[in-house]
């Protein structure tokens, strides 16, 4: 399907835009086979569940605004 490939792209690109740690959670909680809860990324980055949702959040934002943007 071309236009779920060029969606993945998008999304792949975007996410190369924001910082590391912001990367790894919308990886692990969203792309990843085997999904993180928000307590397990709290633990890896040594912060509460609660800023890792926060992070969650506002990169889950820029994704919709660049793929609303390229749409």
């Amino acid at each position: 399907n071309q236009h779920a490939m060029e969606t993945s792209d998008k999304i792949h690109q975007v996410l190369e835009k924001l910082d590391e740690r912001s990367q790894d959670i919308i990886r692990a909680r969203w792309l990843d086979d085997n999904k993180l809860t928000l307590q397990d990324l709290a633990e890896k980055y040594q912060i509460s569940a609660e800023r890792v949702r926060q992070l969650e959040q506002n990169a889950m934002k820029k994704l919709r605004t660049a793929m609303e943007a390229a749409a």
